[in-house]
C-alpha cells in the first residue's frame, strides 16, 4: 500500500513539473533535471511493487502447494482407512451417484466396486427396510439388509449422513455385517423358547408326581395305618387290653402323629382341594393350615364364588402362595400376613404382603447371581412360565408385597364378583 501512495506522488510531482513547462520556458532546463529524478524513482518504485506482487505470489504458490499436499495426504489416509475397513463406506451425491465405494462391498456382498458405482444407494436395500428407513440420503443407525451378488440378503447395521464439500452436498454410508450375529441372536433366542417349553414341561411333570405321590400317600399309606390304628383298637378289646396300658397307648399316638404327618405331606405335595374345589378353596385351606402352625394373623381377601382357572395358572398361583408363606413365618419376623384374590378385566391378581421386616433389594439381587435366595428366583420363574407377571416390593422394616398377574381371555362375568374379608 505504501508503494502505491508514493507512485501517486510521484505522478502528481510529473504534473507539477509539466505545468512549469507550459508557463515557463525558463524552467525548462530545471524541469528536465525534476524529470530525470523523477523518472528514477519511478521506476524504481515500479520495480519495488513488481517485486512484492511476485513475493506475493510465490507466498500463495507455497501456501496452495501446502493445502494441496495436506489433502493429499488427507486423502491417503482416509483411503488407507477405508481400503482396511471391515465396514461398508460409501459416498454418493444427493443424485445417487456414487463418487467412492470401499473394497469391503466385494468382501462382505460380493460386489466388485465398478459394480457397485453404477447402481443407485437406496437400489442395494430391501425393498421393506427402505421403506422403513425412509429417506436414503440420511437415516440414524439402524438394521436393514443389503443385496449380495447372488441375490441373498445380508443383515448389517449402518447409518447415512450429509456433509458438503467444495460446494456440493454428498450423501456417507457406513454400515458393518451383523448377520452372523443376529444368526447367533436368533439361536440364542430359539435356545431361550427350547428352555422354556422344557421348563414348563419339567414342572408339568413335578406337578403329576406330586399329585400321584399325594394320592398315594393319601389312598395307599395313609388308609393303610388308618387300618392298622382299628386294627390295634380290635385287638385291645379282643383280648380286653386297658387302653390306659402304657405300650398300647404309645403305639396309638404313634399311629396319630405318622397320620398327620402323612396328611401333611400329602397337602403340601399336592392339595385335593385345588383339583377337586379350585385355587380360591385351597388358599383357603392353605391359608387355616398356616394360621394354625405358625401363630400368624392371617387375612384373606377371596372372592365370594370359587371360580375356576386354568389348571397352570391355579398350580402356579398356589406354589407361590404356599412359598411366600414359608418365606414369612420362617425368615420376616411378621406378625400379620395379607392375602388378596382378584379379578377384573385385566385379569386375575394375586398379592401377599407381610409385616415384617423386609430386606434390601439390591442386595437381594446380589445374592439371587451368587446362588442365594434361590425360592425367590424359583416363583419369578414359575410365574414367567406361566405366562404371567411377577413383581417384588419391600423395604428394610418396612415388610414385603409380592404380586403376580395372570392374563385371562373370556373370563365369565360371574367370576368378577366382589371379593369377600376372612380373618384366621
Amino acid at each position: 500500500m505504501l508503494a502505491y501512495l508514493l507512485l501517486g506522488l510521484v505522478w502528481m510531482l510529473l504534473a507539477g513539473v509539466v505545468v512549469h513547462i507550459v508557463y515557463g520556458i525558463r524552467l525548462f532546463e530545471a524541469g528536465m533535471v525534476s524529470f530525470a529524478t523523477l523518472m528514477v524513482i519511478f521506476i524504481g518504485l515500479s520495480a519495488l511493487i513488481i517485486a512484492q506482487q511476485e513475493a506475493r505470489f510465490q507466498r500463495d504458490l507455497i501456501r496452495r502447494e501446502r493445502i494441496r499436499r495436506i489433502q493429499q495426504e488427507q486423502s491417503l489416509k482416509f483411503r488407507l482407512m477405508t481400503e482396511h475397513s471391515v465396514d461398508l463406506v460409501s459416498m454418493a451425491s444427493i443424485e445417487g451417484l456414487h463418487e467412492y465405494v470401499s473394497p469391503s462391498h466385494k468382501v462382505i456382498l460380493g460386489l466388485e466396486a465398478e459394480a457397485v458405482m453404477n447402481q443407485h444407494p437406496a437400489s442395494l436395500i430391501h425393498p421393506s427396510d427402505l421403506d422403513r428407513l425412509g429417506d436414503w440420503h440420511s437415516y440414524p443407525l439402524s438394521e436393514f439388509r443389503l443385496r449380495t451378488a447372488s441375490g441373498d440378503w445380508k443383515w448389517v447395521q449402518g447409518y447415512r449422513y450429509l456433509i458438503r464439500w467444495e460446494g456440493h452436498d454428498y450423501s456417507v454410508g457406513i454400515a458393518r455385517d451383523v448377520t452372523a450375529l443376529r444368526s447367533m441372536q436368533q439361536t440364542v433366542v430359539e435356545y431361550a423358547e427350547r428352555l422354556k417349553i422344557l421348563s414348563r414341561k419339567l414342572l408339568e411333570t413335578q406337578e403329576n408326581e406330586r399329585r400321584h405321590l399325594a394320592r398315594e400317600l393319601h389312598d395307599e399309606v395313609g388308609q393303610t395305618l388308618t387300618a392298622a390304628k382299628l386294627g390295634l383298637h380290635a385287638m385291645a378289646d379282643l383280648f380286653q387290653l386297658s387302653r390306659r396300658e402304657k405300650l398300647y397307648s404309645e403305639l396309638v399316638a404313634s399311629l396319630d402323629r405318622v397320620l398327620t404327618q402323612i396328611r401333611t405331606l400329602s397337602l403340601n405335595l399336592h392339595p385335593s382341594l385345588l383339583d377337586d374345589l379350585g385355587l380360591v378353596a385351597a388358599i383357603r385351606g392353605l391359608g387355616t393350615r398356616m394360621a394354625t402352625l405358625s401363630g400368624l394373623k392371617l387375612s384373606l381377601n377371596l372372592p365370594e364364588s370359587d371360580p375356576r382357572f386354568p389348571p397352570l395358572v391355579e398350580i402356579t398361583g398356589y406354589r407361590v402362595i404356599q412359598e411366600a408363606l414359608n418365606n414369612i413365618a420362617r425368615h420376616a419376623g411378621a406378625l400379620r400376613i395379607e392375602i388378596t384374590l382378584a379379578i377384573d378385566s385385566d385379569g386375575l391378581k394375586i398379592r401377599i404382603q407381610d409385616d415384617g421386616r423386609g430386606f434390601d433389594l439390591d442386595a437381594m439381587r446380589r445374592r439371587v447371581q451368587a446362588g442365594s435366595n434361590l425360592g425367590l428366583l424359583g416363583m419369578e420363574e414359575r410365574v414367567q412360565l406361566a405366562g404371567g407377571q411377577f413383581s417384588l416390593q419391600s423395604e428394610p422394616g418396612k415388610g414385603t408385597t409380592i404380586e403376580i398377574q395372570f392374563a385371562l381371555k373370556g373370563a365369565p362375568a360371574s367370576s368378577r364378583a366382589p371379593t369377600a374379608a376372612e380373618e384366621m
